[in-house]
């Protein structure tokens, strides 16, 4: 047996089950720095580390109508189920930065999660307002189930925001209920980096679990491009659009 294997898998994971401290270190709260901060209690700041150069990310899906910052900002998150508390990331990615803020300390108001906090690090880093985003999922079996977040206000839409260091091209997306025929069917045939966004109106669709069934093309330099093929589960009422 090859006790050098050994050792180095029990180290991988003994590092994967270290604390969120070691990740989230306490800081000066007057820096930007991603630090634990309270009241109230989350991880929140710039990030330093490079974003994968190989990866595609759902990086929101939400439904907001922001214009600039006031001294606090608030996010609702639906309850579905009896779930637990979702886990909620917030964040804004581009060529200069990396805001991130989660493990948040979650309150319940009714039927939904909400979380309220100072703005100051979005302000101090001048992350634009329209630049926000959130995505939130409930571990509900062997896929998460994914629930729009609402970000200040509903527009009555939501955004689906995918985004990636290398141009995407998306051949199909479509919004279908699960076990049934596409409601809404588009694409992205041209060739971009960054954040790709799709929106949908589902203001008059029934309630319910849906799928996101999406085809892309990860382009690279002087590479075979990467096809991806994936589904995405997410829950919808009507109501969180109004």
């Amino acid at each position: 047996m090859n006790y050098k294997i050994i050792l180095a898998s029990l180290l991988i994971l003994s590092l994967s089950h270290l604390p969120a401290a070691a990740s989230c270190p306490e800081g000066n709260p007057k820096s930007t720095d991603y630090i634990r901060r309270k009241p109230p209690n989350r991880c929140e700041g710039i990030k330093e580390e490079p974003l994968s150069s190989n990866s595609l990310s759902l990086i929101s899906i939400a439904t907001r109508n922001l214009a600039s910052f006031g001294n606090t900002l608030t996010v609702q998150i639906p309850q579905i189920n009896g779930g637990k508390n979702p886990q909620v990331i917030v964040k804004s990615l581009n060529d200069n930065y990396h805001y991130q803020m989660d493990d948040l300390l979650l309150s319940k108001n009714g039927s939904r999660f909400s979380f309220s906090w100072d703005t100051y690090v979005l302000r101090q880093a001048k992350i634009p307002a329209n630049e926000l985003r959130a995505v939130a999922s409930y571990s509900l079996g062997l896929q998460p189930v994914y629930v729009p977040v609402i970000l200040g206000q509903t527009s009555g839409k939501y955004e689906f925001v995918f985004y990636s260091e290398n141009r995407v091209r998306f051949t199909t997306f479509e919004i279908l209920p699960q076990g049934k025929k596409s409601i809404y069917s588009t694409s992205r045939p041209n060739p971009k980096k960054g954040e790709t966004i799709f929106t949908w109106d589902g203001r008059n669709a029934p309630t319910g679990r849906y799928e996101i069934r999406y085809v892309a093309n990860i382009e690279r330099r002087n590479e075979p491009s990467d096809r991806i093929e994936r589904r995405i589960v997410f829950e919808h009422n009507p109501n969180w659009l109004k």
